[in-house]
């Protein structure tokens, strides 16, 4: 997995979501603005990978439980 930089602002995790706009429907963008958005309540900020596999969930090509599984092996909890 692509390495990126972690983001401590929600403007930022924004600006990632902007540049991925084209790649989503109206409410796949929306919905995704809203996940950062309360994340970003909660102090989380998401970098430019939780925004693709954001993408990749809406899109279908992985499921939330494949991403974590992956985080897991790379954290050698599984």
């Amino acid at each position: 997995m692509q390495k990126y930089p972690e983001v401590y602002s929600l403007e930022k995790s924004l600006a990632i979501l902007e540049k991925y706009k084209d790649e989503l429907s109206v409410e796949q963008y929306e919905q995704n603005r809203s996940i950062i958005c309360n994340l970003a309540i909660e102090g989380m900020f998401a970098n430019e990978q939780d925004i693709i596999d954001l993408i990749k969930v809406d899109k279908g090509e992985r499921t939330p439980d494949g991403i974590i599984n992956q985080y897991k092996k790379e954290w050698g909890v599984l």
